[in-house]
C-alpha cells in the first residue's frame, strides 16, 4: 500500500501523517501531480476556505488528478474540506466549482 497525502498548502498533513505511521504505513507527501504516482491510496486532509483549497489545487495541477482517481472509484479519503470539494460548489464561497463528484452544495 501507498498512501499520497494531497498536500494543497495548508491542511493537516502532520497529523494524518502521524497516525498512518502509527498503523505502520509511511505516507508520500504529494504537492504535484508527478508525487501521486504509484500512490493506492489518496488522502486529502483540509483545513481552511473552500475557495483557497480549489484554487491551490487549480495552481498545483492536482484538480484533474484527483478528479480522475475519485471517478475511477479509486480509494480516496477526504477529511473535513478534502470532502466537501467533492460537492459542486459551497456556500462558504459562492461562485467557486468543486469537483462535482457528489451533487449538491
Amino acid at each position: 500500500m501507498k498512501v499520497a497525502l494531497i498536500d494543497y498548502g495548508a491542511g493537516n498533513l502532520r497529523s494524518v501523517a502521524n497516525a498512518l505511521r502509527e498503523l505502520g504505513v509511511e505516507p508520500v507527501i504529494a504537492a504535484a501531480p508527478q508525487d501521486l504516482t504509484g500512490a493506492t491510496h489518496h488522502i486529502l486532509p483540509g483545513v481552511g476556505s473552500f475557495g483557497d483549497c480549489m484554487a491551490q489545487l487549480d495552481q498545483r495541477g492536482l484538480t484533474r488528478a484527483i478528479l480522475g482517481w475519485v471517478s475511477a472509484g479509486k480509494p480516496y479519503l477526504g477529511i473535513c474540506l478534502g470532502y466537501q470539494i467533492l460537492f459542486d460548489d459551497s456556500e462558504e464561497t459562492p461562485g467557486v466549482r468543486g469537483l462535482g463528484v457528489v451533487p449538491g452544495t
